[in-house]
């Protein structure tokens, strides 16, 4: 569906209707915002621009990785902006048929950098005189610093997942560092083809993009390159947090094996005295102590216990 139709009109901007496009196209320029778009939608733009016929196939394509393809008329921008919404990391995409004349932004949903750069026009309507080149600056310097919230969101997460490292929740501390992986690769693989576009972009010669622009787009490119590089500084984090962790568990299970074998270690003696004084025979100390043999054994496996004990501890194994 066709959102609107800007045009720049005596220092402001005017939104015209689909039947008043053709009074103005070739005059002006125009952009063209299309959400959810449709067969109709593009038969109509196809009337009224010179799209290459191969251009709207990949628009309703599911799957689609940033590129950018020069049709002589026009170039066709393919990007994803990001979006989180409660606590899940998601991708639009946004789609770019730039002319000399007429930008057609094309994307599924609402997009938080599409309606950013409206308001900028309202208020700021020179911004259209300047042509699509600078246009689509601004629309994909929008899309990339959308990126940084996130990745400020990510370090919080990352922030509070090593101040809970050592606590004994293990589970959920492993659970957390997956989920955070999950995102960092998602937005690694969205990042790594954009930075490929936007350098094309900063050192693309054609006829449609104005040189002048060029300047600008390899700063989005160097915004691009700075979300790469921290998104692997995070990568590195998150890898060390899990060894970290790993490490923590491995600790935990040797103390506890620590433990276990002290307490075996004692016990063994202590098996062998009730085993030896368990045979159906008589021993001289019984008869000695008679009827308080009973404790003279238990007092030998006290002293044998205290002394294993005071052992372990002169070796600080406990």
């Amino acid at each position: 569906m066709i959102q609107s139709i800007i045009v720049p009109e005596n220092g402001k901007v005017k939104n015209i209707t689909s039947a008043q496009l053709s009074d103005v196209k070739n005059k002006t320029f125009v952009w063209i915002d299309v959400e959810d778009p449709t067969e109709e939608d593009f038969e109509f733009l196809r009337k009224n621009f010179p799209l290459h016929p191969l251009a709207s196939d990949p628009v309703f394509e599911s799957r689609l990785r940033p590129k950018i393809i020069d049709f002589q008329q026009h170039l066709l921008l393919v990007f994803h902006e990001p979006l989180m919404e409660q606590g899940k990391l998601s991708f639009s995409r946004a789609i770019f048929f730039i002319g000399k004349d007429f930008l057609i932004t094309v994307h599924n949903q609402s997009l938080p950098s599409i309606d950013a750069i409206k308001e900028l026009v309202n208020s700021s309507p020179k911004v259209l005189k300047k042509g699509s080149s600078f246009l689509v600056y601004d629309l994909l310097d929008q899309i990339v610093d959308n990126y940084f919230p996130i990745l400020d969101e990510l370090d919080d997460e990352i922030d509070n997942l090593e101040s809970k490292m050592f606590l004994r929740d293990g589970k959920d501390t492993l659970r957390k560092v997956f989920s955070l992986k999950r995102k960092i690769l998602e937005l690694k693989r969205k990042i790594s083809p954009v930075r490929e576009v936007l350098s094309a972009l900063s050192r693309h010669e054609s006829k449609i993009i104005d040189k002048n622009a060029l300047i600008y787009f390899r700063d989005v490119y160097d915004h691009a390159i700075r979300i790469s590089d921290t998104i692997d500084i995070y990568r590195d984090l998150l890898t060390s947090i899990l060894e970290v962790h790993i490490s923590l568990q491995s600790n935990k299970l040797n103390e506890v094996m620590k433990v276990l074998t002290v307490i075996a270690t004692i016990m063994m003696p202590l098996t062998l005295i009730t085993g030896f004084y368990g045979m159906n025979i008589v021993f001289p100390e019984v008869e000695l102590f008679n009827a308080d043999s009973y404790f003279f054994i238990l007092f030998l496996m006290l002293i044998v216990s205290g002394m294993l004990i005071m052992y372990f501890r002169k070796k600080k194994w406990l």
